[in-house]
């Protein structure tokens, strides 16, 4: 099974890279953060991809938020927007799939730079998060967490780890906090496969053509261990352009 997590940043603008991207790629499943639009609003492109479904999760806020899931026609899944943490069920932000055995989670974690009510929400929300992977894990279900996390979580995680650690993305509650998730039973999986700095996901539109690759690592992949075994590979598509984040993927074999 192939999975992808992308961060669109827009989905109406992103249209054209993301129908050929499923094209070319032709995953399983496509988890998608940051809609900036409602269902109402998209092409009829977007809404009937030949060979999948879609499901749209958009905020009640025009133009902010929202999350999708694609899934193949043949796979058989359930989708949800409603948590019993009721601050995932809301902006937009969060989607649950359950499929083949194996529970997926796709989240949009707010940003936390606009002010300190906002970063308290960011906060808040992460930890709404880990109530619900510890649930699942407790109850022995594959779990895997796709998710704009908008946190780097070590200093491998942005180019500039010395001058970012004032700014939400990089704040020590927040890294400490990603941590405390990880200590649930999940992977970074990414880092199974690479240890090494330099790897982003996310730039900013100065850099359009990612040339300086001043980035941050914002966008990952974390699944239970039970599933470890299972997982094929992990990259990130920096070479995907039609967003200021590019896609990250996941092969299970499953």
């Amino acid at each position: 099974m192939r999975v992808v997590s992308w961060n669109v940043n827009g989905i109406r603008s992103a249209e054209k890279a993301l129908i050929a991207f499923l094209n070319e790629y032709q995953p399983e499943i496509l988890l998608l953060q940051e809609l900036r639009a409602h269902p109402n609003d998209l092409s009829f492109f977007l809404k009937m991809i030949d060979g999948y479904r879609v499901e749209f999760n958009p905020a009640d806020r025009p133009g902010y938020s929202g999350t999708a899931v694609y899934y193949r026609n043949n796979l058989d899944c359930q989708i949800k927007t409603d948590f019993d943490q009721a601050i995932l069920s809301e902006e937009g932000r969060g989607m649950r799939l359950d499929a083949s055995d194996i529970c997926l989670l796709n989240f949009y974690v707010p940003n936390g730079n606009s002010s300190n009510q906002r970063l308290q929400y960011k906060l808040d929300y992460i930890k709404a998060v880990k109530e619900v992977a510890e649930e699942i894990i407790n109850q022995g279900k594959p779990v895997v967490i796709g998710a704009d996390m908008n946190i780097g979580h070590t200093e491998k995680d942005t180019y500039r780890p010395e001058t970012a650690k004032n700014s939400s993305g990089f704040l020590p509650v927040e890294r400490n906090l990603f941590g405390q998730l990880l200590e649930t039973g999940l992977a970074d999986v990414f880092r199974l496969f690479e240890k090494e700095g330099g790897h982003y996901t996310w730039w900013s539109f100065d850099d359009k053509e990612r040339i300086k690759n001043h980035g941050w690592r914002f966008d990952y992949f974390l699944a239970s261990k039970n599933l470890i075994p299972k997982i094929g590979d992990s990259k990130i598509l920096s070479d995907v352009f039609g967003s200021d984040h590019c896609p990250i993927l996941l092969e299970l074999e499953i």
